[in-house]
Protein backbone atom coordinates (compact mmCIF):
# COMPACT_ATOMS: atom_id res chain seq x y z
CA UNK A 1 0.00 0.00 0.00
CA UNK A 2 2.82 2.41 0.81
CA UNK A 3 4.45 1.95 -2.61
CA UNK A 4 1.37 2.62 -4.69
CA UNK A 5 0.77 6.16 -5.93
CA UNK A 6 -2.86 5.44 -6.83
CA UNK A 7 -5.57 3.03 -5.76
CA UNK A 8 -9.09 2.14 -6.81
CA UNK A 9 -12.02 3.31 -4.66
CA UNK A 10 -15.54 1.99 -5.03
CA UNK A 11 -18.77 3.29 -3.53
CA UNK A 12 -22.39 2.13 -3.69
CA UNK A 13 -25.00 4.65 -4.81
CA UNK A 14 -28.59 4.57 -5.99
CA UNK A 15 -27.39 3.67 -9.50
CA UNK A 16 -25.09 0.83 -8.39
CA UNK A 17 -21.37 0.46 -7.76
CA UNK A 18 -19.02 3.17 -9.00
CA UNK A 19 -15.24 2.91 -9.16
CA UNK A 20 -12.59 5.57 -9.59
CA UNK A 21 -8.82 5.93 -9.23
CA UNK A 22 -7.65 8.24 -6.42
CA UNK A 23 -4.30 9.35 -5.02
CA UNK A 24 -4.12 8.29 -1.37
CA UNK A 25 -1.92 9.43 1.44
CA UNK A 26 0.22 6.58 2.79
CA UNK A 27 -1.85 4.35 5.08
CA UNK A 28 -1.89 5.03 8.80
CA UNK A 29 -0.68 2.30 11.20
CA UNK A 30 -4.32 1.17 11.63
CA UNK A 31 -4.58 0.92 7.80
CA UNK A 32 -6.95 3.88 7.56
CA UNK A 33 -6.36 6.01 4.48
CA UNK A 34 -6.88 9.71 3.72
CA UNK A 35 -7.81 11.21 0.35
CA UNK A 36 -8.53 14.68 -1.01
CA UNK A 37 -11.36 15.25 -3.45
CA UNK A 38 -13.88 17.68 -4.87
CA UNK A 39 -16.76 18.53 -2.55
CA UNK A 40 -19.04 18.63 -5.61
CA UNK A 41 -18.03 15.16 -6.85
CA UNK A 42 -20.46 12.31 -7.29
CA UNK A 43 -18.49 10.19 -4.81
CA UNK A 44 -18.97 12.77 -2.05
CA UNK A 45 -22.72 12.92 -2.75
CA UNK A 46 -22.87 9.11 -2.57
CA UNK A 47 -20.75 8.91 0.61
CA UNK A 48 -22.99 11.41 2.38
CA UNK A 49 -25.85 8.91 2.05
CA UNK A 50 -23.93 5.61 2.24
CA UNK A 51 -20.44 5.62 3.74
CA UNK A 52 -19.58 2.08 2.62
CA UNK A 53 -16.48 1.95 0.44
CA UNK A 54 -13.88 -0.47 -0.84
CA UNK A 55 -10.27 0.49 -1.51
CA UNK A 56 -8.06 -1.69 -3.73
CA UNK A 57 -4.28 -1.58 -4.11
CA UNK A 58 -2.57 -3.76 -6.69
CA UNK A 59 1.13 -4.32 -7.28
CA UNK A 60 1.76 -6.20 -10.52
CA UNK A 61 5.52 -6.31 -9.91
CA UNK A 62 5.05 -8.57 -6.86
CA UNK A 63 1.79 -10.25 -7.85
CA UNK A 64 0.08 -8.80 -4.82
CA UNK A 65 -3.11 -7.00 -3.95
CA UNK A 66 -5.04 -5.88 -0.91
CA UNK A 67 -8.75 -5.15 -0.84
CA UNK A 68 -10.03 -3.16 2.13
CA UNK A 69 -13.73 -2.73 2.91
CA UNK A 70 -15.05 -0.25 5.42
CA UNK A 71 -16.46 3.21 5.87
CA UNK A 72 -15.36 6.46 4.24
CA UNK A 73 -16.34 9.72 5.91
CA UNK A 74 -16.37 13.18 4.35
CA UNK A 75 -14.26 15.52 6.52
CA UNK A 76 -14.77 19.26 6.14
CA UNK A 77 -12.63 20.46 9.06
CA UNK A 78 -10.32 23.26 7.88
CA UNK A 79 -7.49 22.02 10.10
CA UNK A 80 -7.70 18.55 8.54
CA UNK A 81 -8.01 19.97 5.03
CA UNK A 82 -4.87 22.05 5.54
CA UNK A 83 -2.98 19.10 6.99
CA UNK A 84 -4.12 16.70 4.26
CA UNK A 85 -3.47 18.82 1.16
CA UNK A 86 -0.83 17.62 -1.32
CA UNK A 87 1.16 20.34 -3.14
CA UNK A 88 0.41 18.73 -6.52
CA UNK A 89 -3.28 19.34 -5.90
CA UNK A 90 -2.92 23.09 -6.51
CA UNK A 91 -3.50 22.14 -10.16
CA UNK A 92 -7.07 21.16 -9.20
CA UNK A 93 -7.67 23.65 -6.38
CA UNK A 94 -5.59 26.81 -7.04
CA UNK A 95 -6.89 28.31 -3.76
CA UNK A 96 -5.38 25.34 -1.95
CA UNK A 97 -7.00 23.61 1.00
CA UNK A 98 -9.25 26.59 1.71
CA UNK A 99 -11.10 26.06 -1.59
CA UNK A 100 -14.83 25.63 -1.04
CA UNK A 101 -14.65 22.68 -3.44
CA UNK A 102 -12.00 20.76 -1.49
CA UNK A 103 -12.81 18.15 1.17
CA UNK A 104 -10.98 15.23 2.70
CA UNK A 105 -12.12 11.64 2.80
CA UNK A 106 -11.12 9.36 5.68
CA UNK A 107 -11.41 5.64 5.01
CA UNK A 108 -11.43 3.25 7.98
CA UNK A 109 -11.37 -0.44 7.04
CA UNK A 110 -13.07 -3.19 9.01
CA UNK A 111 -12.25 -6.04 6.62
CA UNK A 112 -9.28 -6.79 4.39
CA UNK A 113 -8.28 -9.43 1.90
CA UNK A 114 -4.67 -10.03 0.89
CA UNK A 115 -3.16 -12.08 -1.90
CA UNK A 116 0.61 -11.82 -2.25
CA UNK A 117 2.57 -14.40 -4.25
CA UNK A 118 5.96 -12.84 -3.41
CA UNK A 119 5.36 -13.36 0.33
CA UNK A 120 3.52 -16.67 0.04
CA UNK A 121 0.17 -15.27 1.16
CA UNK A 122 -1.81 -17.54 -1.13
CA UNK A 123 -4.23 -19.68 0.90
CA UNK A 124 -5.22 -23.11 -0.32
CA UNK A 125 -6.47 -23.91 -2.79
CA UNK A 126 -3.67 -21.86 -4.37
CA UNK A 127 -4.89 -18.79 -6.19
CA UNK A 128 -8.60 -19.29 -5.60
CA UNK A 129 -9.05 -17.09 -2.55
CA UNK A 130 -7.34 -14.41 -0.47
CA UNK A 131 -6.34 -14.36 3.17
CA UNK A 132 -9.21 -12.54 4.93
CA UNK A 133 -9.15 -10.53 8.15
CA UNK A 134 -11.64 -8.45 10.12
CA UNK A 135 -10.93 -5.64 12.56
CA UNK A 136 -12.31 -6.37 16.02
CA UNK A 137 -11.52 -4.65 19.29
CA UNK A 138 -8.51 -2.87 17.80
CA UNK A 139 -6.83 -5.93 16.24
CA UNK A 140 -6.95 -7.72 12.88
CA UNK A 141 -8.12 -11.33 13.20
CA UNK A 142 -8.69 -14.14 10.68
CA UNK A 143 -12.11 -13.85 9.14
Amino acid sequence: MRRRKFCLVTTVGHDGVSARVLQPFPPEPDLSVWFGTSASSRKVAVLRTDARATVVYQDDSTAACVVLAGRMDVVESMAVRQHRFMPTWYAFWPEGPTSADFVVLHFVPDRLEVWDASRGITPEPFGLRSACFTHRDGVWVDA
